[in-house]
């Protein structure tokens, strides 16, 4: 498959302040806000495909799928006729996905699939999200909508922890960042600081120290992917305290 400009593979695009207004620019037929949109498709593919295999597709069919509707969202610019000033973005993308699985897919199949556009779905990525759904607790199943708010709230912690972790540019502080880490994105089970800082050679004192500063930097692009996410009328805090709601759930 050819990478489309702007993906990880190609290493990345600008973005502008908030996904919406990177669809606002795209209505411009501006090229780089094309390249813009597809990164942000490539970057919240996981949730849609989780919802896709949710529905009963398997693995390969549901990749297909997936990358089709990315190519059709972009090809069709069916983002233009939605009112980007006020709504979230993650009701955006379930939105058109379900258009696309009812009134769109059927048609394309006999087609190439994946339309004329395709992204670069890396293997490690499609095992990741195949292993954590195997994983799943399933005493009490979640509707496709529910999973798809866990995996979306999911991809944007992933996206936090991955700028925080871009900020640690030298191998020892990637390694001090890879230690640090279970204490920013919790759970249960997490070991002790003075496990970790022995593991490091350095007093748990200056541990604690960098913790304090690390998940300073985490809750900033925390919120800021958050804000990414929602319409200019939309309270940040408020989906804040949502999503880490539908995470908690979830442990």
């Amino acid at each position: 498959m050819k990478a489309i400009p702007g993906t990880l593979r190609e290493g990345g695009a600008s973005f502008a302040t908030t996904h919406w207004s990177v669809i606002a620019a795209c209505t411009l037929d501006n090229g780089s806000a094309d390249a813009a949109l597809a990164q942000l498709c490539h970057d919240y593919w996981p949730p849609l495909y989780s919802f896709v295999r949710r529905r009963g597709y398997n693995p390969a069919d549901a990749q297909d799928l997936v990358q089709g509707f990315f190519a059709y969202l972009l090809e069709s610019k069916a983002y233009t006729k939605t009112d980007h000033r006020r709504g979230k973005f993650r009701s955006f993308l379930l939105a058109s996905l379900k258009h696309y699985l009812a009134d769109v897919w059927d048609r394309e199949r006999a087609l190439k699939r994946g339309g004329n556009c395709e992204f670069v779905l890396l293997e490690e990525e499609v095992e990741a999200i195949e292993s954590l759904s195997a994983n799943e607790c399933t005493v009490i199943p979640l509707d496709e909508e529910k999973q798809y708010e866990q995996r979306w709230a999911a991809s944007l912690v992933s996206r936090a922890l991955e700028r925080v972790k871009r900020e640690f540019g030298s191998a020892s502080k990637e390694r001090l960042f890879d230690g640090l880490k279970p204490f920013l994105s919790g759970g249960v089970g997490l070991p002790a600081h003075e496990e970790v800082a022995s593991r490091l050679a350095m007093p748990v004192e200056t541990l604690r120290s960098h913790l304090s500063r690390l998940r300073t930097r985490y809750r900033f692009f925390l919120r800021d992917e958050v804000a990414r996410t929602i319409g200019p009328a939309d309270d940040v805090d408020e989906e804040l305290r949502y999503l880490r709601g539908v995470l908690t759930a979830a442990l």
